[in-house]
């Protein structure tokens, strides 16, 4: 089975810093070779906040650091696919949106469902709402 990481768990697995630094980096580290991807949508996030003064401090990167640092990590033995939605948001999962906060974590599913891929958040929510499609990390 492939997993595509949401972004919280690609910028926990990445970040040092994170509070679930050391669980995400040991959890992605066992399922690599099973194949996993992130979403385009979560690459950008993650190279953004890498340059995010307000998350890293003067630690923050530049954009040349954070594209390389989010590339090394799909990068390796066993790489992680950049995968990109393949239509528009399917009703069938829009639908059961009842806040605007949800629109992002379901074009994760979506991109995911569509790629062949289950989705790994920590977001408890969504793991429950598409358990067909989302599994958490926990």
């Amino acid at each position: 089975m492939a997993f595509a990481l949401d972004n919280d768990v690609f910028f926990a697995a990445l970040y040092e810093g994170h509070v679930a630094h050391r669980k995400a980096r040991d959890w992605l580290d066992q399922i690599k070779s099973e194949g996993w991807g992130i979403a385009l949508e979560t690459h950008l996030a993650a190279m953004r906040l890498l340059m995010n003064p307000t998350i890293l401090g003067r630690s923050a990167f530049n954009g040349k650091s954070a594209l390389e640092i989010v590339d090394t990590e799909l990068s390796g033995t066993h790489p992680g696919e950049v995968l990109i939605a393949l239509g528009r948001p399917d009703p069938n999962l829009f639908h059961k949106a009842t806040g605007h906060r949800q629109i992002m974590d379901f074009w994760l599913v979506q991109t995911a469902r569509d790629n062949g891929y289950i989705l790994i958040t920590r977001d408890r929510a969504l793991a429950r709402t598409w358990p067909e499609h989302a599994s958490l990390l926990d």
